[in-house]
């Protein structure tokens, strides 16, 4: 049976195995983070900004930007490593649209540990899941532990 790391547990390449899960977080990205993000990204499009724009392209509202997501991840990442590891890459493919001040899940587990030129790597897929339960993003990274 997998096991699961809480996030208090500083993960090692020895104690972690093939088919462990990382402990699930949930996050909203609220307006006001999304807001902060666009303007901090300079990525004003309709989309984001309001429901109105977002309907004419078929979305039921604004929308979280797929480069926000994709922060979600890494510092979902970083925060499981507790700099005991480095993401080497990060990998992601966007499923469906999340919508803002809806919560999202994410999570992750590992699919493969290995040694390589001497150091000690983890493969893991990750992933995002809206509020309905679907799955937005999937995606794997490879983390070097330290």
């Amino acid at each position: 049976m997998a096991s699961t790391n809480a996030p208090s547990d500083i993960p090692s390449f020895e104690g972690l195995s093939e088919g462990d899960i990382i402990a699930e977080i949930k996050r909203t990205p609220t307006r006001d983070r999304v807001l902060r993000f666009l303007g901090a990204t300079w990525m004003w499009s309709g989309q984001f900004l309001n429901a109105e724009a977002a309907a004419k392209i078929g979305l039921a509202g604004p929308i979280v930007p797929g480069p926000m997501k994709h922060a979600f991840l890494q510092q979902y990442l970083n925060r499981w490593l507790q700099g005991a590891g480095e993401i080497r890459r990060l990998q992601i493919s966007h499923r469906r649209p999340d919508l803002q001040d809806a919560e999202v899940t994410l999570g992750g587990s590992v699919t493969r540990l290995y040694e390589q030129d001497g150091d000690k790597l983890a493969e893991l897929e990750i992933y995002i899941d809206n509020a309905e339960g679907e799955r937005s993003v999937r995606g794997s990274a490879t983390i070097v532990f330290t």
